[in-house]
């Protein structure tokens, strides 16, 4: 659960300090493996924006991908780890999973200005002057510090 009293002592003025702005350069989208967990209301605005129904999504576009313990749903990644929903622009965007929307600004990208610049080396945006206000920053790192990732049906 989000501890209010630990953002506050922690990232504050850190959120304040950084800036992001995206450079459409699509890293974040290609190249790297990784996941893209998903949360219930994803998978409602991704199947809309399909039309497909969560079983045909499921088999068809996701894969278990175990984090700490539980087979978490995630995005399956082409060969080349570029996401499924990768060419030349995100096919989804408009309904873009949790993760995608709140990124750079996630827990553990935010824990530390260390953290953060790591993460720099794989993302041309982060440290680049933006239009983003402290709120919105706010609201993009308690989005994903919140975000209840689906697990994986263990009947598919």
């Amino acid at each position: 659960m989000f501890n209010a009293y630990h953002y506050k002592m922690n990232n504050n003025s850190f959120l304040k300090e950084i800036d992001f702005k995206c450079q459409k350069c699509s890293v974040c989208c290609r190249i790297y493996p990784g996941a893209v967990y998903l949360t219930n209301k994803d998978i409602k605005k991704i199947i809309k924006f399909l039309k497909i129904d969560k079983t045909s999504f499921f088999k068809k576009y996701c894969r278990p991908v175990e984090n700490n313990g539980k087979n978490l749903l995630s995005l399956k990644e082409k060969p080349n780890f570029d996401c499924i929903f990768w060419d030349k622009n995100c096919l989804i965007y408009p309904v873009r999973p949790t993760q995608c929307s709140t990124y750079p600004f996630w827990p553990s990208v935010i824990k530390s200005r260390e953290r953060w610049n790591e993460e720099a080396k794989h993302c041309k945006g982060i440290n680049k002057k933006g239009n983003l206000t402290f709120k919105q920053k706010v609201k993009y790192f308690i989005t994903e510090r919140n975000a209840i990732y689906v697990e994986y049906p263990k009947n598919l």
